[in-house]
């Protein structure tokens, strides 16, 4: 008896430890799948890139320009026009098309874990530029400048072809309808790209400035995808320093004026004039010296015609101030922190410096200041010549423009807070009278209710009019609106009251004017923050917390900072 005792109890130790051996097994993996498909977890996620080798810049830069919403909606618009005018031909390839196809691929909500490849994109690059991308270790910040040029010259390229377009049709018959209806469909989204133009390009404006003449040149114009500041070589700079590092005022020793130089040999011939005698002589070199100043007056820049300039001179050179500036902010700023240090053995190393960088961004001066919130960023782990790149995007919160971003507003302005008002429209008339009284109000309210900009809205008024026997006190509470994302369909502001007007009227009853008054009683809800990002690496995704991307200042590469719209 005791040997059958013993032996029962060791077989239930044994069963027990491989209980527990298969629970410390199958239940994580058991654990991630139920995540992945419950219901709460449906809708959190983000598709993945696969890695097949050293694809990281690649991958990253790709997550974070889809977590640009500006972009993706000019993309929207630049493959419609595309569609429309014939640019879509099989032997040339089109980047902003296929570019447009792996973001929304990138933008699906998938409910299991999902990653793609972008080797399709990459196809259309190598198409386009007739050459292999390395897969050896390569720069994110590089791969980014070569996608956004091409943009750029797409976009270009597109008014070109507008402006040819435009012409035949001018010329074209007036009979041809199919030609006139084409060139209506593309007007909507042609005035939209040139009003907001490519979302990554920016001008920069240049001037120098004489300290000796005080001459200043003409504004030297040029355009940037990518602005590049320079991290300081010390522990710690905030992204304010490197901005202001990049357009301070620039001091250059021994440059050559233009107007300086005209004005020395304006010296030079004049001098030259009270040592000659010949009459000749004399009003050639006259000659020269009024041309020489009508250019000094006019444009320095240019050396008269026919006007030899005496030999350069230590009199000719001063000290010049350059100054840059932003003339033209695009939507969206991408900022590369320039981390690479080269000694004067041309060897390179990384800078480490910590860079704290703010969620939201203000550029340009007091009088055209704009505001600019983070969407992305891109960091970079390792060495200079060596390391991981991981991507961060903020995650969506409004509906993103997959399709017809803009449609024309069928109601009132968005921006204004609808009025509620008592007076009978000239659509009461046709109402057919109801024998209850309160049905007969609530007909009355529909046809009163001019500022609702759903017929869900006009319903919650008559609901209120007819749900309680109180006197007629219309008001709007905050709370309708404030779950609601904001869109440009969509109210930008709460409203916390609307306005009613009174005025007797044979269809309508009577209201004391002392119970019509405004509920300001009813408090705002405050707006929840977006703390929520995902933290892409190649197929691993996770969630992260605005404060984790702000940590993030050792490796900080890449800043995606995206312009602040009302309606978003």
């Amino acid at each position: 008896m005791p040997s059958n005792r013993n032996l029962t109890i060791a077989y239930a130790g044994v069963a027990s430890l491989a209980a527990i051996t298969l629970v410390y097994v199958f239940s994580p993996s058991f654990a991630i799948d139920n995540n992945n498909t419950s219901s709460s977890q449906r809708q959190k996620g983000v598709v993945g890139l696969v890695n097949t080798a050293n694809d990281c810049f690649i991958n990253s830069v790709l997550q974070a320009l889809a977590g640009l919403p500006e972009l993706r909606e000019y993309l929207i618009h630049r493959t419609r026009i595309a569609k429309e005018n014939g640019e879509f031909l099989p032997q040339k390839p089109f980047l902003s098309g296929a570019l447009k196809e792996i973001l929304d691929s990138l933008n699906e909500k998938p409910i299991r874990r999902k990653t793609i490849s972008a080797r399709p994109f990459l196809t259309v690059l190598e198409r386009i530029f007739r050459q292999k991308i390395s897969r050896a270790q390569q720069d994110a910040q590089e791969f980014l400048q070569v996608v956004a040029e091409k943009l750029a010259e797409e976009y270009h390229d597109m008014h070109k072809f507008n402006k040819k377009l435009e012409a035949v049709r001018m010329h074209s018959e007036a009979g041809d309808a199919q030609h006139q209806s084409v060139t209506s469909q593309l007007k909507l989204d042609m005035d939209f790209l040139a009003e907001s133009g490519m979302p990554l390009e920016g001008t920069l404006e240049s001037e120098i400035e004489c300290q000796r003449c005080k001459y200043k040149t003409k504004p030297n114009l040029s355009k940037f995808v990518v602005l590049t500041l320079t991290v300081p070589h010390k522990a710690s700079a905030t992204l304010n320093e490197c901005i202001d590092g990049a357009f301070m005022t620039e001091y250059i020793d021994d440059f050559q004026c233009d107007k300086c130089r005209l004005l020395h040999a304006i010296a030079y011939y004049e001098a030259k004039l009270s040592k000659t005698s010949s009459q000749g002589d004399r009003d050639a070199i006259q000659d020269a010296i009024q041309r020489l100043q009508h250019a000094v007056d006019g444009d320095p820049q240019t050396v008269p015609a026919g006007v030899q300039l005496p030999p350069s001179s230590p009199a000719t050179r001063s000290r010049i101030a350059k100054r840059t500036r932003m003339s033209s902010f695009p939507p969206v700023i991408v900022i590369h922190l320039s981390r690479s240090i080269y000694d004067q053995y041309l060897s390179s190393r990384k800078n480490i410096c910590k860079v704290s960088f703010p969620e939201k961004l203000s550029m340009g001066g007091l009088l055209d200041r704009r505001g600019y919130k983070l969407q992305c960023l891109v960091t970079h782990k390792g060495g200079h010549d060596s390391g991981h790149y991981e991507c961060f995007r903020r995650q969506i919160v409004y509906p993103p423009p997959f399709s017809n971003p803009h449609l024309p507003s069928t109601g009132n302005s968005p921006t204004s807070t609808p009025t509620i008002s008592v007076m009978p429209s000239a659509s009461t008339t046709n109402i057919p009278k109801q024998p209850n009284g309160d049905e007969q109000n609530s007909q009355n309210a529909i046809a009163m209710i001019n500022g609702s900009s759903t017929p869900t809205d006009a319903l919650d008024k008559i609901q209120e009019l007819t749900s309680s026997p109180k006197p007629l006190s219309l008001s709007v509470p905050s709370e309708t609106f404030e779950d609601r994302p904001k869109s440009s369909s969509s109210l930008q502001t709460t409203m916390s009251a609307a306005t009613v007007t009174e005025e007797a009227s044979p269809l309508t009853p009577t209201v004391p004017t002392s119970t019509a008054k405004v509920d300001t009683g009813t408090k705002r809800k405050k707006t929840k923050r977006n703390n929520k990002w995902w933290r892409i690496s190649d197929e691993k995704v996770k969630e992260a917390k605005t404060e984790d991307v702000l940590a993030q200042q050792k490796e900080v590469y890449l800043l995606f900072y995206e312009r602040i719209r009302e309606n978003r």
